[in-house]
């Protein structure tokens, strides 16, 4: 497959899960940033590199987010303002955790997608 035929296919092939619409803009951005024939031959190391800096930095913003929901509802029981709807912990982690799976889940089909593009690739160069 030529390299536009590769971009097709990864955007055709990546088009049903979170994980996987994740792992196609993930791509896509990086084709973007590095051009195709450097995005190739991309040490996977340098992919899970930006997989950590990008969760970090949503992992960072959703701690933040919850610190600040609690600190509402706190005071607005302070102030004895009934609410009918709170936070609930365990829910909380449960949707955080799943989030965090999914990252994984991401990070595992854009290398495996990665390395069936090169396959693909390296074939129509022969």
């Amino acid at each position: 497959m030529s390299e536009q035929e590769v971009i097709e296919w990864i955007e055709d092939y990546l088009d049903a899960t979170n994980p996987e619409l994740t792992a196609k803009g993930m791509i896509l951005n990086d084709i973007n940033q590095y051009t195709f024939e450097v995005w190739i031959d991309m040490p996977d190391i340098v992919v899970v590199q930006e997989y950590l800096e990008a969760t970090e930095e949503v992992a960072v913003e959703l701690v933040k987010d919850y610190k600040n929901m609690l600190a509402q509802e706190q005071e607005l029981d302070e102030m004895g303002i009934m609410q009918t709807l709170k936070i609930d912990p365990v829910q909380s982690m449960d949707a955080f955790r799943g989030g965090v799976m999914d990252v994984f889940r991401s990070l595992l089909i854009y290398l495996q997608v990665k390395e069936q593009a090169n396959a693909l690739y390296q074939e129509h160069k022969r």
